[in-house]
């Protein structure tokens, strides 16, 4: 088994949040991704929010981790630890995303409620659910 850390955001625009949809896979998860060497969780989950979502972000705090086992088009198993940060927008205009070839996504701003209803995997819905309590 591969182990992998990653880092993302949980990015909070008033009384809403930024999903992605995963169109070929047809999943909707918080952007995150592989730590690269050299780099902070912290700066690995700007830089992908930003890549993946076309969004500049500040981290307020960290959230937190989640671990998993999953297996990919590879054949491997991997085990993946994703760091979560809150953040804010730095501004509100969207960029050109840096998608990989692999990588059809959609940007979602959508209510708390509805995010974790469609969230599709139970640690990201837990994440959200976190954050709503914070805001409120």
């Amino acid at each position: 088994m591969i182990n992998q850390q990653s880092a993302g955001g949980v990015v909070v625009n008033g009384n809403k949040v930024l999903l992605i949809h995963w169109g070929s896979r047809n999943t909707f998860e918080l952007p995150k991704g592989t730590i690269k060497k050299n780099e902070t969780k912290e700066t690995t989950a700007i830089r992908e929010v930003f890549e993946e979502t076309g969004y500049k972000t500040k981290i307020i705090k960290l959230l937190g981790k989640v671990s998993f086992i999953f297996g990919w088009d590879d054949g491997k198993k991997y085990k993946k630890t994703v760091w979560y940060f809150l953040m804010k927008l730095n501004q509100e205009k969207q960029f050109k995303k840096s998608l990989l070839a692999h990588e059809d996504f959609k940007t979602l701003w959508l209510p708390f409620e509805k995010a974790i209803k469609i969230a599709s995997f139970d640690d990201i819905k837990k994440i959200l659910q976190q954050v709503q309590k914070l805001k409120k």
